[in-house]
């Protein structure tokens, strides 16, 4: 079973990420997301970590590097749904995010990002 799903909702894509998700899975999810985002006409991509409790290095990396990716694709990508663990652990491990990652307490908030950026365009 794969331990992302990612969702369409008109332009902007929506991943959820699952409790459990291996680096290999990550690998998969940076390769489908990038696929999908080129294929059509995304402007936003959501990713929803409020299953994940604990978030690695590899992990953050990986969305780092997705983000980067997908900001010169011109697409805009809104993290949701930090827990304060993971937040916690991010600072543990001195994690941070570029510039091109925003942050939301909830997936309504990050689509009412995208669209507000979306509006100024």
């Amino acid at each position: 079973m794969v331990p992302f799903s990612i969702f369409s909702l008109g332009n902007v894509l929506l991943v959820s990420l699952q409790e459990e998700i291996d680096d290999s899975s990550v690998i998969a999810l940076s390769k489908a997301l990038s696929e999908k985002v080129k294929r059509g006409k995304i402007n936003g991509v959501v990713i929803d970590l409020s299953n994940v409790e604990v978030i690695d290095t590899f992990l953050a990396e990986h969305i780092c590097g997705l983000a980067s990716v997908l900001d010169l694709l011109n697409t805009r990508t809104v993290i949701s749904g930090l827990g304060a663990s993971a937040v916690v652990a991010l600072k543990n491990f001195n994690i941070s995010f570029d510039e091109s990652l925003s942050f939301a307490l909830d997936s309504q908030q990050a689509l009412e990002k995208i669209e507000s950026r979306l509006a100024l365009q």
